[in-house]
């Protein structure tokens, strides 16, 4: 009986140790978070920004490494409770259309993202997305883009037609793949043709420009927004007003997304960056 009794007092002090939290605003769920990021240096560095916030508020969250497609995908089946990865209203536009009642998104945190077809700032002749059409041969008549399936290089595909771009293949890589070719061709003072957006520490390291879009392919500046899942956003109210309160801009993500780059550790750079503007995400995650 005695110990009967006992057990039943752990259980019952382990339920209210469960539902209480931690006293800082976990209170809703001890729950692993999940958040399903891409391979792009933003996402990256947003996503590990936003792991040790959760995790110095008392959560467990686990990152999960996916193409564009996985992450939307995911979170619409509940197997991913947040990400970072939202572009709109042009660049997700087709899974916008597809998972839109599947997906809750919230506010931006980073507000005019562009993207477009960008060269270094010595191909001085060059441009426009026009002007493209006179260097075809100089660039093997080829454009460097990112991870098949991604969005951008769907609207870089787009805009080779519209510009009439006969000539030019669309080389599916990777971010890095492309960054590569890049810095190969910059230190060699080559011409060469890549898909760029920002943010993004390449307009850091490395003096190049974008290309004019007249035709406007690529679409106007994008919002990155964070998306949940449904059943995240039932269980975790709290959360998502912490994250809707957050606000980046270039100037704050600029180093940050510079540090993560050049660290060997990318979710210690996101850490420092944390410790380091602790006054913010202070004000971020106020009840």
């Amino acid at each position: 009986m005695k110990k009967l009794l006992l057990i039943s007092m752990v259980c019952f002090l382990l339920v209210i140790t469960s539902a209480c939290g931690n006293g800082n605003g976990a209170f809703q769920d001890k729950k692993t978070i999940t958040i399903g990021m891409n391979n792009y240096t933003e996402n990256i560095a947003y996503t590990y920004v936003w792991k040790h916030i959760l995790e110095d508020r008392g959560y467990k969250v686990r990152t999960v490494f996916l193409e564009k497609a996985g992450v939307w995908v995911g979170t619409a089946n509940d197997d991913i409770d947040i990400s970072f990865a939202p572009w709109l209203p042009t660049t997700d536009a087709p899974f916008y259309k597809k998972y839109k009642d599947q997906v809750n998104i919230e506010d931006p945190w980073l507000k005019n993202a562009r993207l477009g077809f960008a060269v270094p700032a010595y191909m001085k002749d060059v441009n426009t997305t026009e002007d493209l059409a006179k260097v075809a041969s100089d660039v093997d008549n080829k454009v460097i883009g990112i991870d098949p399936g991604s969005s951008i290089n769907g609207l870089a595909e787009q805009a080779l037609k519209d510009y009439n771009l006969k000539s030019y293949t669309l080389v599916k890589s990777s971010e890095a793949a492309m960054l590569s070719e890049l810095r190969k061709a910059y230190d060699a003072k080559k011409p060469i043709v890549v898909t760029m957006w920002n943010p993004h520490w390449a307009f850091a390291d490395f003096d190049i420009k974008y290309l004019k879009d007249p035709k406007n392919s690529f679409g106007d500046p994008d919002n990155i927004y964070t998306m949940t899942s449904k059943e995240f956003k039932k269980t975790n109210p709290q959360v998502i007003k912490w994250m809707n309160n957050a606000q980046m801009n270039d100037k704050l993500i600029s180093p940050l997304l510079s540090q993560v780059e050049k660290s060997s550790n990318p979710e210690e750079a996101a850490q420092e960056w944390v410790k380091k503007h602790k006054k913010l995400v202070d004000s971020w995650t106020k009840d």
